[in-house]
């Protein structure tokens, strides 16, 4: 027995020494087959998934009069590129390091605007937006009646706060029924959504999808007051499709209405003594069938918007509306 123990351990010193000489003087073999009844593991390294968004753009009227088309597969979130205003789609991780502006918003008013739609359902009509505040509450709702489609409607309500409009509750109806809807918990630096699961996290000053127009009266017509006039302004906005989203709004050097916005028959149709000088504000897109956003901001109105124009590019659909007199 102990010659046979020795004669093991000679041949396993003989087998280590081969392999050492092997490896010095050429490398190491090629794996040979495996033999049956065999495993052989290989470790290999994943690519990290992309974590883009997919699923259909929600436009800029929630589900949109006609739905835009889908969005393509988004960019990682690391690699987000800056977008033509230069702005990140995902603001701070932190909801304290969203800025917070100096507000003045506007007075209780009521605007129709014509209503044009282009895309695969091309169509026109008229739009109505109806926006009420008091010292502590606002409403705001837009009615869109688009050729002889049914009515549409989105209602925010909400009040004021350190930050501005503070939204409670966006409501989406269709033939006076509720389809969607999303709730602020401001308290809580919360929102909810009837659409998706969770309770993402949101900054003083957060808008949704429709109560950003206030938002933006106000700050730029406090900003105005006291002679200001910055280069951009961020929002965070909430949509009904559980996206929450830095929306960065950058002013365009100054040039001459659209001629949509002429043809309305308001008082930008007047001689140019009495015209009042536009704010052009852009919302550019950061990804191919982001939400783009151009408003023409009116002095005379507080800065709710004269004209509005809302695409997806490079897909063909947009939505207008252009302010016209009563």
């Amino acid at each position: 027995m102990r010659t046979r123990r020795l004669c093991e351990l000679t041949l396993a010193v003989l087998a280590a020494h081969a392999v050492v000489w092997q490896l010095a003087v050429g490398g190491p073999q090629a794996l040979a087959p495996a033999h049956a009844g065999a495993r052989r593991i290989a470790l290999v390294g994943a690519a990290p998934r992309a974590q883009g968004r997919a699923g259909p753009a929600e436009g800029a009227t929630g589900a949109g009069l006609a739905a835009p088309p889908a969005r393509a597969g988004a960019t990682p979130a690391a690699r987000v590129p800056m977008g033509e205003g230069g702005a990140l789609r995902r603001g701070p991780r932190d909801a304290g390091s969203w800025p917070i502006y100096p507000t003045q918003p506007p007075p209780s008013v009521t605007l129709r605007y014509a209503l044009v739609q282009t895309g695969a359902a091309s169509a026109g009509g008229v739009a109505d937006l109806e926006w009420r505040r008091d010292a502590d509450t606002f409403s705001l709702r837009l009615a869109a009646r688009l050729a002889d489609r049914p009515l549409r409607e989105w209602e925010s309500s909400g009040g004021f706060d350190a930050a501005g409009v503070a939204p409670s509750r966006l409501v989406e109806r269709e033939k006076g029924r509720d389809r969607r809807a999303v709730t602020f918990d401001h308290g809580g630096g919360a929102a909810r959504l009837s659409s998706a699961p969770g309770r993402p996290v949101v900054a003083a000053g957060a808008q949704d999808r429709w109560s950003w127009i206030a938002q933006l009266a106000a700050i730029v017509e406090a900003g105005a007051r006291r002679g200001e006039r910055p280069a951009h302004w961020d929002l965070q906005v909430a949509g009904l499709r559980g996206e929450l989203e830095r929306w960065t709004f950058r002013v365009l050097p100054p040039s001459e209405p659209p001629p949509e916005l002429l043809r309305q028959g308001n008082e930008l149709s007047a001689p140019p003594i009495r015209a009042p000088a536009l704010l052009h504000v852009l919302r550019a897109t950061e990804q191919p069938y982001d939400l783009r956003i151009e408003a023409w901001l009116s002095p005379s109105l507080h800065h709710l918007p004269a004209g509005l124009r809302m695409s997806t590019p490079p897909g063909p659909w947009s939505l207008s509306l252009w302010q016209r007199n009563p």
